[in-house]
């Protein structure tokens, strides 16, 4: 009866993921994932525009996926960036990332479930090992922001909206003033903040609005 039990509830578990990542884990309203890496690269001269622009394309191509699988490489090599540097995270993040779109676009449950597992675990260890990492944050945010309930993962997505309420205020000069709106705007309005948080964050985009 207990391995019965705990087959029916994995064959669930498969078929509400798989249905999730059916529109999972980017949608339409959700902020552009185009997003510059906040002092985070430690060298200005690499360019990541490519990288991110793959990122968002892969959301509705799977063919992007290994373009930016393969630009994450040409970046590392041209770089010579180091393990453990703040742009080997933001490397490593959008990896991740990648991965869990291979779990929207892949056909069996099964494996939609195996990629998504894989790519949360690549971004759940980089945060832990970068918790101040902006960048990485939002794109495990939008990674797990619009799973199920089911998956576990309400705990990551409250922590990574709590994190950039934070960090947001704190980078606002790094970003593009309108993407700065963007991220900032769906954190306040999704993000269930503290009124103290809320209103530094909201102060920032009424300082963008003037």
């Amino acid at each position: 009866m207990g391995r019965a039990r705990t087959g029916i509830i994995t064959i669930i578990l498969i078929t509400t993921a798989a249905l999730a990542l059916a529109g999972a884990p980017l949608r339409a309203d959700a902020p552009h994932p185009h997003l510059p890496a906040p002092a985070v690269t430690g060298d200005e001269r690499v360019d990541l525009a490519p990288l991110r622009d793959l990122y968002l394309q892969s959301v509705r191509d799977s063919r992007a996926i290994a373009k930016g699988m393969e630009e994450i490489e040409r970046v590392r090599a041209r770089a010579a960036v180091q393990a453990g540097t703040p742009l080997d995270a933001t490397l490593t993040a959008y990896r991740g990332a990648l991965v869990t779109l291979r779990a929207k676009h892949a056909f069996w449950p099964a494996q939609k479930l195996r990629f998504l597992r894989e790519g949360l675990a690549i971004l759940d260890a980089t945060i832990a090992a970068h918790p101040e990492h902006a960048e990485a944050r939002y794109l495990r945010l939008m990674s797990c922001y619009y799973l199920p309930g089911i998956l576990g993962r309400g705990g990551s997505v409250r922590e990574d909206f709590a994190a950039l309420a934070r960090l947001l205020p704190l980078v606002r000069a790094q970003y593009p003033p309108p993407l700065y709106d963007a991220i900032a705007r769906f954190v306040v309005e999704r993000g269930r903040l503290p009124a103290a948080e809320r209103q530094a964050l909201e102060a920032t985009l009424k300082r963008a609005d003037a």
